[in-house]
């Protein structure tokens, strides 16, 4: 696949972003200045596997597992179930008390599963999408219909991000590595997630209809951050997704992808479609949830 030669640059402006500072204080020996580069600039081009949340199997706090909805005074043991659910590690994510029996209020809830049920996943040949990405890289947060606004001039106005047209309900993911920074309502973008990546960009995360992460989290490339809807000022559901530099500089994010969009769609599509056909004997246990 050839590389557009704006892409190109832009990952070089990244890396010589990133290697600045070290140029700076490595020291006086130019030697060693440039070993140093050299060492980063390497740990930038190795490959390493990124796992994609799917409906059946999600990630948070980098257990396995699925987020749920529940209503209040629901007992633990009909939510986490014997051979499903991992009780202690529910207790702990969900930051119930040691001895608590019920559910006190209702809301999202993330169910990790137990060995057994991750098991079964896997003898059924049901797991996450894996693809193998430099360090730099992002993903594509939503696997969506088509690109319907890309950055520019919109109505006379500059459009920041680019817009997926999406179903409604539809997961995102993080696009790369990074801790939430905000999460909540940010009128007419929406219900939003904002989250500062690894290499110093914030990225926007808007018109969703759930988020399921919180302030504070450390989230990775491919983790369900939430699911897209039409919140806020939209004229259907889609995902906005906005990146900026610390300073609030529109950067275009389709320069950091690792995939042109029609590409991504493309392998997504047959992902999803391979999955659906070998889902059919762990769904039972998914359908208890």
């Amino acid at each position: 696949m050839q590389v557009p030669k704006r892409s190109m640059l832009y990952r070089a402006l990244q890396i010589a972003a990133l290697l600045l500072p070290v140029a700076i204080h490595a020291g006086a020996n130019p030697h060693s200045s440039w070993q140093i580069m050299a060492e980063k600039a390497q740990q930038l081009l190795e490959p390493t596997e990124v796992q994609i949340d799917n409906k059946l199997i999600q990630t948070y706090q980098g257990y396995a597992g699925v987020w749920i909805t529940s209503g209040a005074n629901v007992a633990l043991k009909k939510v986490c179930r014997d051979g499903i659910c991992d009780m202690g590690l529910f207790r702990s994510i969900n930051e119930l008390a040691n001895d608590q029996k019920y559910l006190k209020r209702s809301g999202l809830y993330f169910l990790p599963y137990a060995a057994a049920q991750l098991a079964a996943f896997k003898e059924s040949g049901v797991e996450r999408l894996r693809l193998q990405l430099k360090k730099g890289q992002y993903l594509w947060p939503v696997m969506g219909l088509r690109i319907t606004s890309r950055v520019g001039s919109r109505w006379g106005k500059l459009h920041g991000g680019i817009d997926v047209a999406a179903a409604r309900g539809s997961i995102v993911v993080g696009a790369t590595e990074g801790t939430v920074m905000i999460v909540g309502d940010q009128g007419a973008y929406g219900h939003c997630v904002f989250v500062e990546n690894h290499d110093g960009t914030v990225a926007w995360y808007a018109h969703l209809t759930e988020s399921y992460v919180k302030t504070g989290d450390k989230i990775a490339r491919g983790q369900i951050v939430g699911i897209s809807g039409n919140t806020g000022r939209s004229t259907g559901p889609h995902l906005h997704f906005e990146m900026r530099t610390q300073q609030g500089i529109i950067l275009d994010p389709e320069h950091f992808f690792f995939l042109p969009y029609e590409e991504h769609l493309k392998q997504a599509l047959e992902y999803e479609n391979d999955l659906a056909t070998r889902n059919k004997l762990a769904a039972k246990p998914g359908e208890k949830l």
